[in-house]
């Protein structure tokens, strides 16, 4: 009976596994992204309602990272190019399932796109990233190397097309919310201004110059008085 009930929970894991990956799906479409060349989409494969065994050949495309080339097309290796510029994802997933149907039984494909996004300014990493949506923010603050100084939070602010569109960073970081939540889209810059502001450390080290500087102006006085 025990073994029964094991087997029962091994069979269920993966549906679960399934069912998890979809909402998440389902969340980064809802704003309707059709895809374009640079941006990336992160795909899972099953068979079924299973993930795909080690041994199959379409494994090789499970739980991977795909960023579509100048023309639109992402390069499935033995499967070759496909032309995903211009759709959502589950039009996507609708073409992705056509092309393994050869090599599976039941393919079932989830595509999440990825939001393309430059940070500039005060993070300990900037540069362009590709992020999962659903990533909250403080995670992706996380995976950029933090912030140079946590008030530069008072001052952060995105920017879309020249337009500043979003400044409430704070609440964003605080309540852990999202970034589709906070609307973010391919081709946004998230702006974190160098702030330059005096500090205790910094104010001794002024100190410590200064004291420098006038311990050797008497000890230069003090030389030529001797004199």
């Amino acid at each position: 009976m025990r073994d029964l009930f094991s087997r029962r929970q091994k069979c269920m894991y993966p549906l679960l596994v399934l069912l998890l990956l979809a909402s998440g799906s389902a969340t980064a479409q809802r704003r309707d992204v059709r895809l374009m060349p640079g941006d990336a989409v992160h795909i899972y494969v099953y068979d079924g309602l299973f993930p795909t065994e080690k041994s199959k050949f379409i494994s090789l495309f499970h739980d991977k990272e795909f960023i579509l080339n100048g023309k639109g097309e992402i390069v499935l290796g033995p499967v070759g190019r496909v032309s995903i510029a211009g759709l959502k994802a589950e039009e996507v997933s609708e073409v992705l399932q056509e092309k393994f149907k050869p090599y599976s039984r039941e393919p079932f494909v989830i595509v999440v796109p990825l939001v393309r996004l430059s940070l500039k300014g005060g993070f300990g990493m900037e540069g362009l990233y590709r992020f999962d949506p659903n990533m909250s923010f403080w995670e992706m603050i996380k995976e950029v190397g933090g912030l140079i100084s946590l008030s530069s939070f008072e001052d952060m602010y995105i920017v879309r097309e020249k337009e500043v569109i979003y400044r409430n960073f704070g609440d964003a970081f605080y309540k852990g919310q999202s970034l589709y939540e906070l609307g973010l889209e391919s081709g946004d810059e998230i702006i974190a201004p160098r702030v330059n502001r005096l500090t205790f450390s910094t104010i001794i080290r002024y100190i410590q110059f200064g004291m420098s500087i006038m311990i050797f102006y008497f000890t230069l006085m003090n030389y030529n008085t001797k004199r």
